[in-house]
Order: C-alpha cells, then structure tokens, then sequence
C-alpha cells in the first residue's frame, strides 16, 4: 500500500477514527499492531513470515539478556545479533557474497544460490529490533507487553522505509493515554500534503521526465545533460525520501505519536560529515551508536579514528544494497569525511565563514551530486558510461533536451530546499492557524495539482527497495 496512493488515504483516516475510539492504551496499542499487519500483509504475505519472525527472535532475546549476568552479555548478544540479522544477510547479501567468491574460487559455482526477493523494509526492521536487543544488553528495562512491542517493531507509518525508532521513543508512547489535539490534525494533515507534493509533483517527475532516459543510456545525451540529470536525481530522491519520512510522521501524529525527524535540509552541509548528520538521520544515528562507538570513535591515535570511520560509511554504503556500486559509494564517503576530519585537526585551522563557508558548501555539494552516480546505476559498468558521458561528451553545449515541466520542477525545487529553514517553520504555523476548513481546501488543492501536474502513475518510494 503505497502512501501515495488513494487507498492509503481511505485507510488511515479509518484507522485514526478507530484508534481514538478505543478507551484504553493496550487496545490501542492492539489495534495499532492489527493495522501494520493488515498494511504490511498488502504488500506480500510471505514477506510477513519474515517479519513475525524477526519480531520473535527480538522479543525472546531481549528477555533472555535482561535475565543474564553482565558477563555472559556480549556473547549473548553477538549470537541474537546473527539471529535476527539472518532473514537480511540471506535474502539481501547471499547472492551478491557466494557469487564474488565463486568467481575467484574454483568450484563454488553450484553453491551460488539465485538472488532472492528482498522483504519489503526488512533493512528497516531488522535494525531496529537489533537496536531494542543492544538497548537491553546496555541496560535498558525489557517490554513486558508483547503486544506493545509488536506495535513498535511493526508500526505501519514507518514500517517500510523508516525512520528508525529507537524503543525508548515510541514504547513511552505506547503507553500513555494520549490525547488527539487540534495540532495534531493540524501538523499531520501539513506533513502529508507536503510528502504527497515531494513525491508526485517533484521526485516521480523528474524521475521520469529526466533521470531514468539518462540512466537508461547516458551515450545518448551531453555532457551537460548528463550533469542536469545528476542534479535531478539528487534532488528526485531527497524529494522521495524525505516525501516518504513526512508521510510518516504525519501519519504517526494523528495517531497521537511524535517520531523523530529524518532529514534536516542535507544539501545545505558544508561538508560530507555534516551531509550525514543531516541525511538519513536515524540510520546515520543508529550506525554511530551501534557500530561506531563500540569500535572506538574518534578515540585512540593514528589511524585508529580513520579506520573506524571508513567502516562505518562502507556499513552505510552497504546498507543500501548488495551491489558494488554500494561498496564504492561508501568507500568515497568515508575518503570525504576522514579527508575532513584530518583537516580539522591541522594546527590552526578554524572553522570558516563567509566567502570560505560558500565554497564547502559548493564543493560539498557537488562530491554529493556526482556521487550520486554509483548510487543510481545499476553496476559499476553502468556507473563508467554515465562517468564517460559526463567527462567527455562537452563538444556540444547546446540547452540541455528536458521538458519545460522539468526544468521548472528542478529549479523550484532547489529553490525551496536551500532556502532558510526558518520560512518552512513558518509557513507550517501560519497553516496551524487557519481554520479546518482551510487545512481541507489546502489538501484538495495539493490532491488536485497532483492530478493536473503529476505523471499519472504511482510509482513506488526508491527506499523500498533497500
């Protein structure tokens, strides 16, 4: 069930109605649960049977590790962390791993299972029962309710694609009795209008109004072309992901929820470091607090803080999919945020304004933009035809061939997103204000420009795929 769909936006209002209905926080909590099963079962009933068994497997551990004495802990936890991590390895890195070596091994090729169909949102999930597991482990109290935490694993608004909940965010909720407040219709009703104008008037548009043509065959366009289009997509999967994560988070809030924030205008960083403190914000977290602190952090001299962070990026990079392209993508990130870590620590170096300020900013986002190739392209062949598309096809410099529609969503685009965050705060209180009447008129007029302006098709949120 996509978001964006009509279906969608008949099911969560029925939800939201019977949700406030209920008179206690545990048949809320069951009807919550009820729900993302009946959402999630939409997508494919056989993906369900992994995600019941990851919910199994974290709910059992976490008891089983708040039951342990300190000392047998981290075994404990290393053999959950294999458990629940399985469904992912095998369905997501199992081809990709048993193929590689077959072709440097003799005699592994019968080994090499097919590649399989990837759960929906099983990276999401498995994350994030394994961050409830390592919470216990640290010395966090257990859920005693299964059915509370059931409803937190498998919460439908970020289910699919995230955010990444951490327990202590939503299991408090869970069980207090919320009250639905006139912001909260409010708010919700703003961030689902604005995720459905990101996704189907800016990302599915320049999708296919620009970034798949040249993808598809980047030897047909200019260098230039090629150039446009990386900005497109950089700014076609911003406008996806972060149109997904207010989809989300407006859902949650009229269920009387706060889930945390994903994005924080990311093509505004002034370096690569601080493009991941502001992309993706809960996996960013979760890889920092899981994987890069328990390897040592920024402790420790020499090359030990480099190496951890190079880990931590290619853990990011690899997240994303089983793919050389993901491999790389994440080695150049980490190259980019070591290479600025050691800058930072030269004697003298003070942190830059002005004229310096602009040019990171520019530098920073253009390693993101071109990027963005190995993030889009389909293998690292792919990759080196739009990378020889960009560098060598300049002989002609005439106006890049996209439509007028694209061309205006693009700019415009930019435009809003590098614009002060203070005008978004704004605009958001200035519509908290207006009357309900308004807040309907306003979605029906998004609805209809969805219609008027969008491609006609839905298509689905890229993060599904990882």
């Amino acid at each position: 069930m996509l978001f964006s769909t009509f279906d969608y936006f008949c099911f969560l209002p029925l939800v939201a109605v019977a949700h406030w209905k209920l008179g206690t926080t545990r048949a809320r909590a069951a009807l919550i649960l009820l729900a993302s099963m009946l959402f999630y079962l939409a997508w494919n009933p056989v993906d369900f049977l992994v995600l019941v068994y990851v919910a199994t497997t974290g709910w059992f551990a976490a008891n089983l590790m708040a039951g342990l004495p300190e000392e047998r802990r981290n075994g404990a936890s290393w053999g959950a962390a294999a458990l629940m991590l399985a469904p992912l390895l095998f369905y997501k890195y199992a081809h990709f791993a048993l193929s590689n070596a077959a072709a440097v091994v003799p005699g592994l090729e019968p080994w090499v299972l097919p590649k399989q169909h990837l759960p929906i949102g099983v990276s999401f999930y498995s994350f994030q029962a394994l961050a409830y597991v390592l919470d216990v482990r640290r010395g966090q109290a257990p859920e005693k309710d299964p059915v509370r935490y059931a409803a937190f694993l498998c919460f439908f608004p970020h289910l699919v694609a995230g955010p990444i909940l951490r327990a202590a965010n939503l299991l408090g909720q869970l069980a207090r009795d919320r009250k639905l407040t006139r912001e909260d219709v409010g708010y919700g009703l703003f961030r689902l209008g604005v995720g459905l104008a990101k996704k189907l008037l800016v990302a599915d548009v320049l999708q296919q109004g620009v970034v798949d043509s040249v993808f598809t065959d980047p030897s047909a366009f200019t260098g230039l072309e090629v150039l446009v289009a990386l900005y497109a997509y950089t700014l076609q999967i911003y406008a996806d992901f972060s149109g997904y994560t207010d989809f989300a988070i407006g859902s949650a809030r009229l269920l009387g929820f706060e889930i945390p924030e994903n994005f924080d205008r990311p093509y505004q960083a002034t370096s690569v470091a601080n493009y991941w403190r502001r992309w993706h914000k809960t996996l960013s977290d979760w890889v920092r607090d899981y994987v890069y602190y328990p390897l040592g952090g920024s402790r420790g001299a020499g090359l030990r803080p480099y190496m951890n962070t190079m880990v931590t990026l290619v853990i990011l990079g690899v997240w994303h999919g089983a793919n050389w392209t993901f491999v790389v993508y994440g080695v150049l990130h980490g190259l980019a945020v070591a290479l600025n870590r050691w800058w930072r620590k030269r004697p003298g170096w003070a942190e830059p304004s002005g004229v310096g300020l602009v040019w990171r900013w520019a530098l920073t986002l253009q390693f993101v933009v071109v990027a963005r190739i190995l993030f889009r392209a389909d293998s690292l062949t792919n990759a080196a035809e739009v990378w020889t598309a960009l560098i060598s096809r300049w002989d002609t410099l005439s106006f890049p061939r996209y439509s007028h529609h694209a061309w205006i969503v693009l700019v415009l685009g930019y435009a809003v997103h590098l614009s002060p965050k203070a005008w978004a705060v704004a605009l958001r209180a200035r519509f908290l204000t207006l009357p309900a009447v308004a807040w309907g008129a306003a979605l029906a007029l998004v609805g209809w420009a969805c219609v008027y302006f969008g491609v006609g098709d839905s298509l689905t949120f890229i993060y599904y795929a990882f």
